[in-house]
């Protein structure tokens, strides 16, 4: 291809009467060129598409888990549906998976079920995205389950004990340009799960945000959750009205309030102190607990309601659409 440019300019300069060099050089064939460019690119696009399929061929990324059946929940469009598959993995075995519609991302994993139709629950599948990249991992679980025919077609799936969730056995981050896989990605993963669980635990034992109690306080959906929780963890971030009257009244108290500045935020600490638990007081300060509600807010939901996501599933009859 340089060879031609370095010709046409070449023969330009040297001006026959012949016009060869006006030939060359002309739209037609510049265009023509910029053909050739083009698809010199795309092969190699091309070529480099075929290298990393065959990479997936050789680590076995590239075969899909297949599908054996498909049981679902019946309802109106509106209600959440729960959906059960019967799925033969890429080692060759077969294992269950169930998942709730109104959970986007959420799977938790099973064995193949007995001779009875009871089966281990072994692993939650958890990915969730936010502005910046997306949060992905494997929850291995301690907990039973069970299937039975109720009718024709149809199956009744039970869990009627507590499912145990044990720790991050993998996982994936994405955040902006940089990627996390392997060891890179499991400790900050777990490290984040941590401090999850700390600020669920709280919220799940606190009576001192609201004047009703919010033991045992069920949330229908992410949504209702966020509006509730935000104005009570992040005032700073929101209008007048929907602040707490422990947060105005902190400002309104005859000494000042204390301010400390993390992320180009500035905290009220005072308020901190008076509504949060010691433990958690460097959490929110210093940025830390509004940098996992704006990346892992959907985890922290299904941390906060993993009993009344469990209970939903207990006793669900599903009929067989596939």
């Amino acid at each position: 291809m340089k060879r031609i440019n370095q010709y046409c300019l070449t023969q330009r300069h040297k001006g026959t009467k012949k016009g060869l060099g006006n030939s060359l050089c002309s739209p037609c064939l510049r265009a023509f060129v910029r053909a050739l460019n083009i698809s010199f690119a795309f092969l190699l696009a091309g070529c480099t598409s075929m290298v990393q399929k065959s990479g997936e061929v050789l680590e076995g990324s590239a075969f899909a888990e297949k599908t054996l059946a498909v049981y679902r929940s019946a309802g109106t469009r509106k209600e959440p549906k729960i959906e059960l598959k019967e799925l033969r993995l890429k080692d060759g075995n077969e294992a269950l998976e169930i998942t709730n519609s109104a959970l986007p991302g959420f799977a938790l994993r099973g064995d193949r079920p007995g001779a009875g139709g009871s089966f281990e629950l072994r692993q939650l599948r958890f990915l969730s995205s936010h502005v910046h990249g997306w949060n992905e991992f494997n929850l291995d679980l301690l907990g039973s389950a069970s299937l039975s025919s109720s009718a024709e077609s149809s199956l009744l799936l039970c869990i009627a004990d507590e499912v145990e969730r044990v720790q991050i056995s993998s996982g994936k981050i994405r955040l902006k340009s940089s990627r996390l896989t392997g060891t890179a990605a499991l400790t900050p993963l777990r490290n984040r799960r941590e401090r999850i669980l700390a600020l669920t635990e709280w919220m799940s034992q606190n009576e001192q945000t609201s004047q009703t109690s919010l033991l045992n306080r069920v949330f229908s959906d992410k949504e209702e959750f966020e509006d509730y929780w935000k104005p009570l963890l992040f005032p700073e971030l929101v209008s007048k009205r929907k602040r707490p009257a422990a947060y105005s009244a902190c400002l309104a108290a005859d000494a000042p309030p204390e301010w400390g500045r993390a992320d180009s935020i500035k905290w009220n600490r005072s308020y901190t102190k008076i509504l949060f638990p010691e433990e958690l007081w460097e959490f929110r300060n210093s940025g830390a607990l509004l940098r996992d509600w704006e990346e892992a807010l959907p985890w922290i939901y299904i941390e906060y309601s993993w009993d009344h996501i469990i209970r939903t599933l207990n006793e669900t009859t599903l009929q067989k659409i596939k």
